[in-house]
C-alpha cells in the first residue's frame, strides 16, 4: 500500500503535533544551519563536554550528543551501549556504575576526556553566552523510555518551568516506544524521528515536529525532495546526518534541507558564510550513469533503508502507531 503524503497524513490525523509551528527553518540564502554531531567530534573525543564546547566555539548553530543510561541511574553522554570503542574500558554502559567506576574513565581519543554526565551538558547549555544554541538528544534505542522521566527531573532540577527549554532542546527518537512518554513528561519539547526510513517516518512519526534522516534517505532521489517539501508544507523542518564532504553539503543546500548534522561544524560554518548561491554546482557526483540505473540504485537504497530500519526497530518493541488526545 503507498503511503499517504506527509501533509495528508497530518491534516487527517484527530491528533496533531502541539509543535506544528516549531521554528528551526533558516531562510535559503542564509545557507544551512550547521549542528555539531557528537560535537565537534572530528577534532575532540565524541561526546566529551570538550567537543560540544568546541563546536559551540566553531560557530555552530546547534549541537548533537546521545544518551545512555548507568547502572546507578545516572545518564551519560555516549554514543554505544558499550564503553568498548570510545573509553579506556570495556563492557556495557547499563552494568556499570557511574559514580566510582565510569566517572573515573577516559576517552581513548586524546585529549584523553572524561565521559560527561548529561546533567553537565544542561548546565552548559544554560550559560548566557550559549543561549542562541539549541541540542539534539539522540535517545539511543536500548534506553527504556522511562529515561524521559528522568530527562524531565533534570530539566526540572534546572527550572520549574519546562517551558524554557522548548526552543533549546529537541528530544531525538527512533521508535514509536518513546512518544507517549516524551508527550505525557516533556509535553513543552519538540521531539524528531531521527532514522533511515522515509516510510517509517510517514507511517509511525506524522506527529513529530521535526525529522533527521540519513542523507541516502533525502539525497538523489524525488522522494526524499517530495518529503522535504511536504514537510515544510505544515512547517516541519527536516534535519540530514551524517555530512562530512562538502558535496553532501552542497546536496543538502540544493534540496532545501535546513540543517546537517556534521563532525566538522567549523569548516561548514566557515563555508556557509563565504557562500550563499542559489544553487551550488556539484563536482563529485558524475551523471553520465543511464538514469534508469540511477533510478534503480535510489529505489534500492531506500528499499533497503527500510527494510533493515523496520527490522532494527522491532528487535526494541513492536512498531505501533500512537495517537494522543489533542
Amino acid at each position: 500500500m503507498s503511503a499517504k503524503l506527509l501533509s495528508e497524513q497530518i491534516k487527517n490525523s484527530e491528533n496533531q503535533s502541539s509543535h506544528a509551528g516549531f521554528a528551526l527553518r533558516k531562510n535559503k540564502k542564509d545557507g544551512l544551519l550547521i549542528v555539531g554531531h557528537r560535537g565537534a567530534s572530528a577534532s575532540y573525543p565524541e561526546n566529551s563536554i570538550m567537543a560540544l564546547k568546541g563546536a559551540i566555539a566553531d560557530g555552530a548553530d546547534a549541537i548533537e550528543f546521545d544518551i545512555q543510561k548507568t547502572l546507578d541511574g545516572e545518564i551519560v553522554v555516549l554514543h554505544d551501549s558499550t564503553l568498548d570503542r570510545v573509553t579506556d574500558s570495556k563492557g556495557r554502559v547499563m552494568d556499570r556504575n557511574y559514580y566510582g567506576d565510569i566517572e573515573h574513565l577516559r576517552s581513548k581519543k586524546e585529549p584523553n576526556c572524561p565521559i560527561a554526565l548529561f546533567k553537565k551538558v544542561v548546565d552548559l547549555m544554560l550559560m548566557e553566552e550559549n543561549s542562541h544554541i539549541w541540542a539534539m538528544i539522540d535517545i539511543k534505542l536500548l534506553n527504556s523510555p522511562s529515561i524521559i522521566v528522568d530527562i524531565e527531573k533534570i530539566l526540572r532540577s534546572r527550572s520549574d518551568d519546562l517551558k524554557i527549554f522548548s526552543t533549546r532542546f529537541i528530544l531525538g527518537i527512533w521508535h514509536p516506544k518513546y512518544l507517549p512518554y516524551a508527550k505525557t513528561y516533556l509535553p513543552d519539547i519538540p521531539i524528531a524521528y531521527i532514522g533511515a526510513s522515509l516510510k517509517i517516518a510517514r507511517e509511525y512519526f506524522s506527529c513529530v515536529d521535526a525529522y533527521n534522516l540519513m542523507y541516502s534517505s533525502v539525497a538523489w532521489n524525488k522522494e526524499g525532495r517530495d518529503f522535504i517539501e511536504q514537510a515544510h508544507q505544515v512547517g516541519k523542518p527536516v534535519f540530514v546526518w551524517t555530512v562530512n564532504t562538502l558535496d553532501y553539503a552542497k546536496e543538502c543546500y540544493n534540496i532545501n534541507v535546513d540543517a546537517v548534522m556534521t563532525d566538522r561544524p567549523g569548516y561548514f560554518v566557515d563555508f556557509f558564510n563565504k557562500n550563499n548561491p542559489e544553487t551550488f554546482e556539484m563536482t563529485r557526483f558524475s551523471w553520465w550513469y543511464p538514469k534508469w540505473l540511477l533510478s534503480l540504485y535510489r529505489r534500492a537504497l531506500m528499499w533497503v533503508a527500510h527494510v533493515l530500519g523496520s527490522y532494527h526497530l522491532s528487535k526494541h518493541g513492536p512498531l505501533e502507531k500512537v495517537n494522543f488526545e489533542s
